[in-house]
Order: C-alpha cells, then structure tokens, then sequence
C-alpha cells in the first residue's frame, strides 16, 4: 500500500512539474508571439497577461486587452477574453469573450454586446499552428454604430473550416437567427430576419500564427455556394462566384431568386443601397421580367461597379478579411 501511495504521489509530483514547465514555455512563446506581432507593426496593449488551469488545462486570461491592425484601419478593445485548452490537447482552443466590447472599423465604431459570446477553435499541432476549424457562436448579438444604426440578433453562428485538399480554402457558414435592424425605416417589413449563408473562400496564403503578420491575408475568390434570406414576405436565394483582385474589387455573377421584390428595392433604396432615381427603373425592369411575384436576375460585378440586369447599382463592395 505505501509503495502505491509513493508511486501516486511520485507521479503527481511528477506531472505538476510538467505542467508548470508547459505553462512557463506557453508564457514565453505568448510573449515572443506578441513582440513579433509589436514588430510587424500591430500595436498590442493589455493590463495583464496571465497563464492558470492547473492541472488540467492552460487558461489564458487577457484583461483591458486592446489590438490595433499595422494600418490603424481595425482596433478590438475587450475588458477581457479568455481562452481554455485541454493539457493534453492544447490544439483546441476554446475562448470566452466579455458581455461587451469596441470593434472600430475605418472611421467607424461598433458596440458590440452578448450574453454569451464564445468560439471553439482547432489548429494543427505544427509550429506554425495551421488553422482547422472555428465555431462561433453569440446570444442576443447586438451591434451598435456611432453612426446611429444597430443589428440584434437571438442567435449568431459562424462557422470556418479548412476545406481539403485546395490549397488556402476555407469554407463558411453564417446563420443569423431572428435579426432585427434599427431604427426601424420608412419601408420595413414585418418580423425579423432570418439569414443562412454558405460560402467557400480562397485566399492568397494559408491562415496560421503568421498570416496577419504584417497584414491580412487577401480573398482572391469568394463562391457563394447558397444563401437564403427571408424577412416579411421578402425571400431571397442566389449563388454563384466572383474573383478578387488585391484592392478587394470582385468580378463575377451571383444569380438571384427573389419574392417579394417589389418591398426588397424599397428596402434596399431607403438603405441607400441603390440610388432613389434609380428605384423606378428598376421596378419597371423587374416587373417585366417577374412571374407570379418572383423574379430571377444576375447580381454582376466588374470593373469596380455591380449591376442588376442591366441596370447600374453602383460601386461594388470591397471584399477583405476584417
């Protein structure tokens, strides 16, 4: 009985010991990642950094944490954020975010709010920690701009996985559960809004531990596998697939399927989405072509500019990683 009892406390000496070892290095290699980000331009703050979870996991906990991208466009401020990883599986990350933090944008602050703002996420056991997978997932989501617009949500669900074996795609999915915009505008239909999207990116290099280092990795293609969106009685579906080029210009063709249009470029005008002078026109154009309320067209894209049909939108949207 005591040979058992030595060999038990023997090894559990044994294993603190291997624990505190993984945590000092873990402190080290968080460091050295931090000063080769500071390097690279991006500017990092945080009031304390500290390493626990002891015996069974690696807790990091970051509080007052604040990151600024190289170019100053990107800025996430964060009373705190922690992440959590099995002892035995550090590749598995598992990170808890406040109830409340900032995310600037451009010129452009958002509020961001949650009951329950988490993410799972999955690296290879390399060096550089090639990504896997990343879920995440939010309660009660609201954004809030300085603009004087906000976004709420009951459910956010984002969801990112390295899509074997094409080389730097990545496959995503995006589910939005009753999302509701405010203020309320002058056309504004009934309910909340459900959105379900499913789409494969490619980017010009692989993401892991230096792939923001000094900048994002650029989309070079986006294929809009699928995507339904529904509000009121507007119901949305389109797929299809554009290329981008470094300034983030995408060129290509998305074929949508919309009821309830005649209320959808109302909506779209009073988000300033498509020009007021342009709104008639477009009535005219899709009432010709609509067949028991539901029209299909293609979404273009070139040359900076996006197209309905053959009717102008205007500049095409960016596409860049946050």
């Amino acid at each position: 009985m005591k040979q058992l009892l030595f060999i038990v406390l023997a090894l559990s000496a044994i294993y603190a010991g291997v624990w505190f070892i993984a945590a000092r290095g873990l402190d080290r290699g968080l460091q050295a990642g931090l000063d080769a980000a500071t390097t690279q331009g991006w500017a990092i703050e945080t009031e304390s950094l500290k390493t626990g979870g002891f015996p069974s996991r690696f807790d990091v906990t970051a509080r007052n944490l604040s990151v600024t991208s190289p170019d100053g466009g990107l800025t996430w401020q964060t009373p705190w954020v922690q992440t959590a990883a099995l002892s035995y599986r550090p590749n598995k990350v598992i990170a808890t975010f406040a109830p409340q933090h900032t995310l600037k944008i451009g010129h452009q602050s958002l509020a961001v709010t949650s009951d329950s703002l988490r993410a799972n996420v999955d690296v290879a056991a390399n060096t550089v920690l090639s990504f896997d997978s990343m879920t995440a997932e939010g309660q009660h989501l609201t954004l809030t701009s300085d603009t004087g617009w906000s976004v709420q949500t009951a459910r956010t669900l984002v969801a990112l996985r390295k899509l074997a074996p094409q080389a730097n795609t990545y496959e995503t999915y995006i589910n939005l559960t009753d999302a509701a915009i405010q203020p309320a505008l002058q056309i504004y239909p009934t309910g909340s809004a459900q959105v379900v999207m499913d789409a494969t990116l490619t980017l010009d290099r692989p993401i892991d531990r230096m792939a923001f280092m000094p900048a994002r990795p650029l989309i070079t293609n986006a294929m809009l596998n699928s995507i339904e969106a529904t509000w009121g009685d507007i119901r949305l579906t389109g797929s299809g697939s554009v290329t981008v080029d470094t300034a983030g210009r995408p060129t290509g063709r998305i074929d949508l399927k919309a009821q309830g249009w005649l209320t959808a470029v109302d909506l779209l005008a009073n988000l300033g989405v498509i020009a007021p002078g342009s709104v008639q026109t477009i009535k005219t154009f899709v009432g010709m072509l609509a067949t028991d309320g539901t029209v299909t067209l293609p979404l273009t894209f070139a040359n900076g500019a996006m197209a309905l049909g053959p009717v102008p939108l205007g500049p095409a949207p960016i596409l860049r990683l946050p």
